[in-house]
């Protein structure tokens, strides 16, 4: 379990942190600016998902979010596909490897910057290599790193709003209160979420990777709507914040980029945007 508690349910006055991808030290201007507006020493934060990869400090960037959480009134944070990747490849929840996220991890995931904030070296990426070089990892990451990846809830909710890394799919026949809560449960069946046929989301399905994480980018832009509140997300890069009846989108970043906060002083407030640099 993780040592820091990560709770599914939030108050206002939030913040919400898009995407940060191992950048300590934009993540470290950008509290410097929220500091100095007035609502800070009230604000529950939460993190929108991938802590880890592309960035250069992806170790010290856990260890910050980490910190913050531990402040009054504390937060939560949700997790992305690049989180769920390392989880599930390296095993960092204790359970077996996924050979699903082992290849994909390897193959398609911008890994290098998270083997060299741990390991101080790029990972050997021959297949045959590959394995011991995962577990080299999950040994070289802090036990509180592990676990805090390992335990980050798929979704935090707010009486208005609704956080989680991508969104809710129009691809399930499960409505959008039944999505909440398999988010909320972390569960991911087909047998429960009910695919519409024909959809991408049925001949693609795959049991290690819930749509709603990242495997639908879609979902970003165009989420299935709730029917009481707005959607907070990140995962797809946008220039600037975006902002529809349906969701806001925070990811200006990328892990490349200036990361966006978005301040919402009460649940029908109007988002408040800062960026940092």
């Amino acid at each position: 379990m993780c040592d820091i508690r990560l709770p599914g349910d939030l108050d206002y006055p939030i913040i919400a942190i898009g995407d940060l991808h191992g950048q300590r030290s934009e993540l470290e201007r950008l509290v410097e600016k929220l500091e100095r507006l007035e609502e800070w020493p009230d604000c529950a934060l939460v993190f929108l998902g991938d802590f880890v990869d592309r960035g250069p400090d992806v170790s010290g960037t856990i260890r910050l979010v980490r910190d913050l959480l531990r402040r009054r009134p504390g937060g939560s944070a949700v997790m992305g596909n690049h989180d769920l990747a390392l989880v599930l490849a390296a095993g960092l929840d204790g359970r077996p490897r996924s050979p699903y996220w082992v290849k994909r991890y390897r193959v398609l995931y911008d890994h290098y910057r998270t083997f060299e904030s741990y390991l101080g070296r790029e990972a050997t990426t021959e297949a045959s290599a590959w394995p011991e070089e995962l577990e080299a990892l999950r040994q070289a990451m802090p036990v509180e790193h592990r676990s805090f990846l390992a335990s980050l809830p798929w979704v935090v909710e707010a009486s208005g709003h609704v956080f989680l890394h991508c969104g809710l799919s129009p691809e399930l026949e499960a409505g959008a209160l039944d999505q909440v809560a398999a988010l909320r449960a972390r569960r991911w069946e087909r047998e429960r979420l009910r695919p519409v046929a024909g959809t991408n989301t049925d001949s693609l399905w795959q049991d290690d990777y819930p749509v709603w994480l990242g495997a639908d980018r879609c979902l970003s832009k165009s989420p299935r709507p709730h029917p009481e509140k707005l959607q907070v997300s990140g995962h797809v890069w946008v220039e600037s914040p975006e902002v529809d009846a349906v969701r806001i989108r925070l990811d200006t970043s990328g892990g490349f980029g200036r990361p966006t906060a978005c301040l919402l002083r009460a649940s029908g407030a109007e988002p408040v945007f800062v960026r940092s640099g």
